[in-house]
């Protein structure tokens, strides 16, 4: 029999969350075009190797749960950040920022990652030992994708995305722009240039695979989105896919957006597997639900960290990332993956 895989997971603002469990081999996907035709759980790394295939949880069973009412408001706590860039990190950058500063791409995202101790000793691969954190999550978060799947083949991620890839039931659909990253505070935020033209590279993108994907697309933003103890700027996309388009064919030529690689999107790809000296695993790949009672809500797996196991504890690998635009500077996109990396790290210590 095969381990037990499974995966929670609750829509942002719902109050309600749902738990899939399987005893099956989680499902292989040779093509992402494959997505859509068995209803299941994805989960899809940014690069598909042999140590990181997509995959997809097909349920066994399906629980779904109220989550315990809580005061209206949770307070995160305040983890600790690093404010001084590692040498490691400088050195990226600098590769980084020269690329898009002798115009090799107009953008690219530069992602790194660090090590935390968790207090608490978890049995990773038991979901009702895993409930309590993914149940902190919802309530620390309720703005946000919270999932929390498990898999053999995968180990254990916890996500925390407020990033839409695909959301929808049939073939009406919704999909988001978004990009360019500030620290949230009350009352009127003005955003950089170079925060404005991160943003506009990803809507664009999207905007004109969509345009060929439908004839009825709906754009409405940009609007500034909180996430946590951050904010971004957001597009949103509504429409109806098209006649001959598949949901797997529409995510297979939006995944990875600019976003979370860069443009144009060959090179970035390319540029980010010889300089980034980091494999992101799941990280920027995404994840979610595909045709479960007949919706579908795969969100960018952004803000997450891999959960391992070792003698004195729980360990978690968080990872994050930013886009590096000529604008950019080596400080502030450090101390932004350190803000970025705190919405896991308050979960978990």
């Amino acid at each position: 029999m095969a381990a037990m895989s499974y995966a929670f997971y609750r829509l942002p603002y719902a109050d309600t969350y749902s738990l899939i469990e399987s005893e099956q081999e989680p499902l292989k996907l040779e093509n992402l075009e494959e997505l859509g035709d068995v209803p299941g759980f994805a989960l899809v790394p940014f690069r598909r190797s042999t140590d990181t295939p997509a995959l997809l949880i097909q349920p066994d069973s399906i629980t779904t749960r109220r989550l315990t009412p809580t005061p209206e408001h949770i307070a995160a706590p305040e983890a600790k950040i690093q404010t001084e860039p590692s040498p490691q990190y400088i050195r990226a950058f600098e590769a980084f920022h020269g690329a898009v500063g002798s115009k090799a791409c107009d953008k690219l995202v530069l992602a790194r990652s660090k090590k935390l101790m968790v207090r608490a000793l978890h049995d990773l691969t038991d979901p009702m030992s895993m409930r309590p954190i993914f149940e902190r999550a919802c309530k620390l978060y309720p703005r946000l994708m919270i999932m929390l799947y498990s898999t053999p083949l995968s180990g254990t991620w916890m996500v925390a995305s407020p990033e839409i890839l695909i959301d929808g039931k049939g073939r009406s659909l919704h999909t988001v722009a978004l990009a360019g990253t500030m620290p949230f505070q009350e009352g009127h935020l003005n955003w950089s240039d170079k925060n404005k033209q991160e943003q506009n590279i990803v809507e664009k993108y999207i905007e004109s695979i969509l345009t060929n994907a439908s004839e009825d697309v709906l754009k409405d933003g940009p609007v500034t989105m909180r996430a946590g103890n951050l904010v971004h700027l957001r597009t949103d996309f509504r429409f109806h896919l098209g006649q001959g388009l598949t949901l797997g064919k529409l995510v297979q030529q939006l995944h990875p957006t600019p976003a979370v690689c860069g443009m144009p999107k060959t090179e970035a790809i390319r540029f980010i597997a010889e300089s980034e000296c980091l494999d992101r695993r799941y990280y920027s790949g995404f994840a979610g639900p595909v045709d479960i009672q007949g919706e579908t809500h795969l969100y960018v797996s952004l803000r997450c960290a891999e959960l391992s196991s070792s003698e004195n504890g729980t360990e978690a690998m968080l990872y994050a990332g930013g886009g590096i635009m000529p604008g950019s500077d080596c400080q502030s996109e450090w101390l932004e993956t350190e803000s970025k990396m705190k919405t896991i790290q308050n979960v978990l210590q």
